[in-house]
């Protein structure tokens, strides 16, 4: 009787043991997560807030551009066509490699950030 009863109690304890351990593990992976997600959104805001004022910027160096061509040919049409055309052969170009520019990078960083944690594999 006294053996069934260690028995059990060394079974509760293995089965404290367990369940603390379930617990921790849960609680790392909602850590690791709540790291990997704030790290991730931090980066989707950079780019954001990089892409708008990169495009202001841009603007402002086409419209430059548009208007010292204009006065090199002494013409606006040709100066801002000429813009035109380098902006739609940039456009096609992109276009034309945007797996390989932009889809598999992006992937590739996405996939890394999840499931890479300080240099190790989770």
């Amino acid at each position: 009787m006294q053996a069934k009863e260690e028995l059990l109690e060394q079974l509760g304890e293995s089965y404290g043991y367990v369940n603390r351990l379930v617990e921790k593990k849960i609680e790392y992976f909602k850590l690791n997560l709540a790291e990997t997600s704030a790290g991730v959104i931090s980066g989707v805001l950079t780019a954001v807030i990089l892409a708008v004022v990169g495009l202001i910027t841009l603007l402002f160096a086409l419209l430059t551009l548009g208007f010292a061509l204009a006065n090199a040919f002494d013409n606006s049409v040709y100066g801002f066509g000429a813009v035109t055309i380098i902006l739609l052969l940039i456009f096609l170009v992109v276009l034309l490699l945007k797996r390989s520019l932009i889809t598999d990078p992006t992937v590739s960083k996405v996939i890394s950030k999840f499931f890479q944690h300080d240099g190790k594999e989770v």
